[in-house]
């Protein structure tokens, strides 16, 4: 029988600097006081590069990115415990809601207006952030409701909005919500909100515009002149009225089919591919997207639902893809206390907004009214 009694696994043979150097043994960082202070970096969004170059400044030591990522796996697992936070929702959660006490003192005080939007790639997990935004009276916007959904589909998008309307009695006050073009959106909100207007944001409206007039299915670059029917479309989306939109799209027709159409000559059946595009997905929801259908809608300036994503610096930079989604969570919790902290901070200091060119009877008006009422007054 033989006995192991001792193991010596030290090397015996010489090596190089280098090689010594890079050997795991070496590169290894121990010191409790760093490996925490590395977790806050990345906890911070830090990038593994800036913590390799960190941690090589500290150390001395020749660290590598894939030291980091092991570290930061680490520090995921401890977290985690035995099981992840998708392991243990999988079977349970869909829809997950996020709405502090200030959050819903904002959308009682200013419920008119409501901006409407889901973001992706924010956890791990791939849940879509859905979230809801208010003007207030001092033409600040304010996230009012947060809801990572397990996907966009109609279930999950009506648990949301049936624990935003549960949690907030003041929903029917609502007068008009600003969303991106998504049919299946558009109709849940349609439901939920009877007598709501429902308007699509401007900023999306050029960008579908825009990605839809590269394809190849309508003939490539060279087929049309890109820049004049984006201008075509851009008229349109300003017309003051039917008759201005009506005179804009014949010039599209212009531009696309090279058809001459009179002011009395009726709308003919498009021809182009692209203008076929338009026809059936844009001018069929005309009354969404152009201005002179919104002079009787109080949208209080929103034409955008863009603000939802940079209000916090663009938010897609700091909920991250490779973010478990406790720490999405998390995350937006912290990111929320320090937006309602920055509001206090905000109404609390003491000052007034001066106009530059008011006469004396305007210029004691911004001390009583809203910036928004201000320019109706100054117009008048």
């Amino acid at each position: 029988m033989v006995r192991v009694t001792d193991v010596d696994v030290t090397h015996k043979y010489k090596v190089s600097r280098a090689q010594y150097g890079n050997h795991a043994s070496n590169r290894r960082v121990e010191d409790p006081v760093l490996l925490a202070f590395v977790d806050e970096l990345h906890a911070a969004g830090s990038k593994p590069k800036l913590i390799v170059q960190y941690l090589r400044k500290k150390t001395g030591k020749n660290v590598l990115l894939c030291d980091v990522h092991n570290r930061v796996a680490k520090m995921k697992e401890k977290q985690r415990g035995y099981a992840t936070a998708e392991e243990r929702l999988e079977a349970t959660a869909q829809t997950i809601t996020l709405q502090t006490r200030q959050m819903r003192r904002w959308f009682k005080a200013f419920p008119e207006a409501m901006l409407v939007d889901a973001m992706h790639n924010t956890n791990e997990w791939r849940y879509k952030l859905f979230s809801f935004m208010v003007n207030d009276v001092y033409s600040h916007s304010q996230y009012v409701y947060h809801s990572p959904m397990e996907n966009e589909s109609a279930e999950c998008l009506t648990d949301a909005i049936g624990s935003f309307k549960f949690q907030n009695t003041m929903w029917e006050k609502i007068k008009v919500i600003v969303i991106d073009k998504d049919v299946g959106e558009l109709g849940v909100l349609e439901k939920q909100f009877p007598g709501v207007r429902i308007i699509l944001c401007h900023f999306h409206l050029k960008k579908y515009i825009r990605t839809e007039m590269v394809k190849s299915e309508y003939g490539g670059p060279s087929s049309f002149d890109r820049d004049q029917v984006e201008d075509a479309v851009y008229m349109m989306r300003l017309a003051a009225s039917p008759e201005e939109y009506t005179k804009y799209l014949k010039y599209m027709y212009f531009l696309l089919d090279r058809a001459h159409l009179r002011d009395s000559a009726a709308i003919p059946e498009p021809v182009h591919p692209f203008l076929k595009y338009f026809i059936r997905n844009w001018d069929s929801m005309k009354e969404r997207w152009a201005l002179y259908a919104r002079s009787d809608v109080p949208h209080l300036g929103n034409h955008t639902n863009n603000k939802l994503e940079s209000l916090w610096g663009h938010i897609s930079n700091i909920l991250r893809a490779d973010m478990a989604l406790d720490e999405c969570v998390d995350t937006l919790m912290f990111l929320q206390a320090v937006a309602e902290m920055e509001y206090s901070k905000k109404t609390m200091d003491v000052g007034q907004m001066r106009y530059d060119g008011a006469d004396a009877e305007l210029k004691k008006r911004p001390r009583e009214v809203s910036p928004y009422a201000y320019r109706l007054i100054e117009q008048q």
